[in-house]
This record gives structure tokens, C-alpha cells and sequence, in this order.
């Protein structure tokens, strides 16, 4: 079982995040004893649709006469939406100054992939790892645990 142990070179980043909380992470340590420092964190105040959201869906007549309702705007998902675009360009803007910019992301399905083509499209990031787990409230030594043994 020793050889699934990812080593996370020196000055590797790891991004964790879901859809309001962001940590952009170095490795200062080496490949066999993860040393993770916070280089940037992000949060949004996301609350859920519902309580966003001001009123029913709206309703308008179809040309038989009847009655029917529009789609509601999801306006949490557009902010989620707007936070990862935020985290994805604060992440390139910090991994760009170093080469060659390797990372790992961490994150719940919806948010990985969403982030994935917004960090890969800019083509000056190598993605090592790809963690589909959500570790954004987790303690540092909790994400080097789970980042070691991935």
C-alpha cells in the first residue's frame, strides 16, 4: 500500500474548495513530510437560494390560454458560480509566479468540475491530483493527512 502515497514536491500548491470556501495552499515541506502554509483564503457569504430569492416564480400566459411559471433563478448557484471564477483566477494569479506551477485540487464533484477548465484552460498550470473530497472546513493537518494518503 506504500506506493498510493502522493508526494507533493516542494512548493506544489493545493487548492481546496467548495462553492464558498477557498484555501490556496504551498508545500513547504518535501515530498515525504507535508508542510502546507496558507498562501490565500477566500470565503463567500453564499446563503441558500431561498433565502435569496424574493418572491414565486413568475407566471405568464402560453398561447392555448393557460397558465405557466418560469423557471426561478438559482441565484445561489450563480453565486457559487462567481466564487469559483474568483478562486480559480486568485489561484493562477499566485501559481503563475512560480515554474513549473503544479497543483493539486481538492473539492466536492459539482465545484471540481466547474474549477477544472477555468485552472487548466490558461495552460500555465499542471494539474498533479485531482481529490474529489470536500476538505474546505477541515484543519491543515487534517488536509496533509488526507492530501498524503490520497
Amino acid at each position: 500500500m506504500g506506493d498510493s502515497i502522493m508526494h507533493l514536491p516542494t512548493g506544489a500548491f493545493v487548492l481546496v474548495c467548495d462553492g464558498s470556501k477557498a484555501l490556496l495552499l504551498e508545500n513547504k515541506g518535501d515530498a515525504d513530510l507535508l508542510d502546507l502554509r496558507i498562501v490565500e483564503a477566500l470565503t463567500d457569504d453564499n446563503p441558500p437560494n431561498r433565502d435569496q430569492s424574493s418572491d414565486r416564480a413568475g407566471r405568464f400566459k402560453t398561447p392555448s390560454g393557460a397558465h405557466a411559471a418560469t423557471e426561478q433563478t438559482d441565484w445561489h448557484d450563480i453565486a457559487e458560480e462567481r466564487f469559483l471564477s474568483t478562486v480559480a483566477e486568485m489561484a493562477l494569479k499566485e501559481i503563475g509566479q512560480s515554474t513549473p506551477a503544479s497543483l493539486v485540487v481538492a473539492a466536492d464533484p459539482r465545484s471540481l468540475g466547474k474549477l477544472r477548465p477555468m485552472l487548466t484552460d490558461s495552460g500555465s498550470v499542471s494539474i498533479l491530483a485531482e481529490l474529489n473530497r470536500d476538505l474546505a472546513h477541515h484543519t491543515l493537518p487534517k488536509i496533509e493527512e488526507a492530501i498524503s494518503n490520497a
